[in-house]
């Protein structure tokens, strides 16, 4: 097992969790691959009393007869792996007799929706035994799940039968690009493109090896473990597959805007958003307004998706599979160079987000990107768009960022046209603090005496992240 990176928030409240008094019920969710369970097995290290089940995609009598034999070792019961128990209501009846409510225990649930996708009824019997026993006992019990729809429906939500039970809940989310380096071990401009495509999540990140150009022509091999993975990932979550894909393939074609999926896809308007907020539900897509409307009614939302290697396998395996299975795959890889590297450079503004969430160049209060309408402007071009935005209305400061993907970058001539464009954002006129910054691979020169102006190339950042 390799060095565990990150995670220092997540390990620290189940640590609290795992010491304090009395019994305790958390919930760990998140997608495939995110990395739950080597997660709660490094949480685990050192607890002295402790119950990791697995479970698996099987019949209930399945999972009810190795979870007998499990906790009759755990117990040093010999009773229990012989009973016959049909169902969790009998189980749990028999554990309230032999388990010892004073000693503190963790026991661990994993992959907790296998047992709900097979037996609705389990959070039903689980809050049973947790009511009448477990509640009053010293024991934490961890339920993990992948299956975020029914995470969220049948252990979070307000309708669960063990709603307002849950003492702690964590949403595992990918590692930041700081981290991914980290764990790569390599230099930032080299972590960039690998997180562009993968994103921080662990699985994935102990899969792509060590050339970027071998791991990126291997992701067009049918034989490549992420292949299917995209399949794999809405499988889980949806038994209608086809209109959610169909959605998501308009998103990676960048059909941002409701009118665009709805003419890409056929679908009707009204139909699409009922998709789309199950999609923004279960956190596949997200839904952005310009940062300056934040908190604020807008029409004309845009909606991206949220998982970076969701969106590159719509747009680049998915969509060429005809020619992947036909073994194009020189030929199909060599095509689309100038496309990926597109794709990086975009997924470059991540990069720099997450470095302005870490570094503040002043307090603000929302961040993201910020379009809309230039006025008087001329027809065709009388819109904007801008990378980076940060606000903050109480002290109306606002920044305004750029990121380029490049070497040797001429800052003195992005810097114009960035203030050209920061001109026409409708935002406290006149009365704002203004911040620019400039993101690049290297810029031709960074001299500069300008007030609240900031370029920032890989070397900064990197060195930026390793005080850290």
């Amino acid at each position: 097992m390799g060095t565990f990176i990150g995670r220092g928030q997540e390990l620290q409240l189940l640590q609290k969790e795992y010491t304090a008094k009395g019994a305790g019920l958390v919930a760990v969710y998140g997608r495939r691959r995110i990395g739950k369970t080597r997660l709660i097995e490094e949480s685990l290290q050192g607890q002295k009393e402790t119950v990791y089940y697995l479970a698996a995609d099987e019949k209930d009598i399945l999972q009810i007869k190795e979870l007998q034999v499990l906790l009759g070792t755990f117990l040093h019961d010999e009773v229990l792996p012989g009973q016959l128990f049909t169902d969790w209501k009998n189980l749990f009846a028999y554990l309230k007799k032999v388990w010892p409510p004073e000693r503190k225990i963790i026991m661990v649930i994993d992959e907790v929706t296998y047992i709900i996708k097979n037996n609705p009824s389990f959070p039903s019997y689980l809050q049973q035994f947790w009511d009448t026993f477990l509640s009053k006992t010293n024991t934490c019990v961890v339920l993990s799940g992948s299956i975020v729809g029914l995470m969220l429906e049948n252990v979070l939500g307000g309708k669960s039968p063990l709603y307002g039970r849950r003492t702690a809940e964590i949403h595992l989310e990918e590692l930041p690009i700081s981290q991914v380096q980290k764990f790569l071990h390599c230099s930032l401009e080299e972590a960039i493109p690998f997180f562009a495509i993968v994103g921080g999540v662990p699985k994935y990140l102990e899969l792509v090896g060590g050339n970027f150009a071998t791991f990126s022509f291997d992701l067009f091999d049918q034989r490549s473990f992420f292949y299917r993975e995209g399949i794999y990932l809405l499988t889980e979550e949806f038994n209608e597959l086809s209109t959610y894909s169909l959605i998501l393939h308009a998103l990676a074609e960048g059909k941002t805007k409701l009118s665009e999926i709805s003419s890409h896809t056929g679908l009707e308007g009204k139909k699409i958003s009922a998709y789309l907020d199950i999609l923004e539900h279960l956190g596949f897509i997200q839904a952005l307004v310009p940062v300056t409307k934040a908190g604020k009614k807008f029409r004309g939302r845009s909606y991206v998706i949220a998982d970076s290697f969701l969106e590159f396998w719509f747009h680049f395996i998915n969509k060429h599979r005809s020619q992947i299975e036909l073994g194009q795959q020189d030929q199909l890889f060599s095509s689309l160079q100038g496309e990926i590297n597109s794709f990086i450079g975009r997924k470059f503004e991540k990069v720099c987000r997450q470095f302005l969430q870490d570094h503040n160049l002043f307090a603000f209060t929302h961040l993201g990107a910020e379009w809309g309408k230039i006025p008087a402007g001329e027809k065709g071009k009388d819109t904007y768009e801008i990378d980076l935005c940060a606000i903050n209305e109480k002290n109306r400061e606002i920044l305004f960022g750029e990121c380029k993907w490049q070497h040797g970058v001429n800052a003195q001539e992005i810097l114009p046209r960035l203030r050209e464009k920061a001109a026409s954002v409708q935002w406290f006129n006149q009365q704002r603090t203004e911040y620019y910054v400039l993101f690049a691979k290297s810029f031709k020169n960074k001299n500069h005496n300008e007030k609240n102006v900031f370029f920032f190339d890989l070397a900064d950042l990197e060195r930026e992240w390793k005080k850290r």
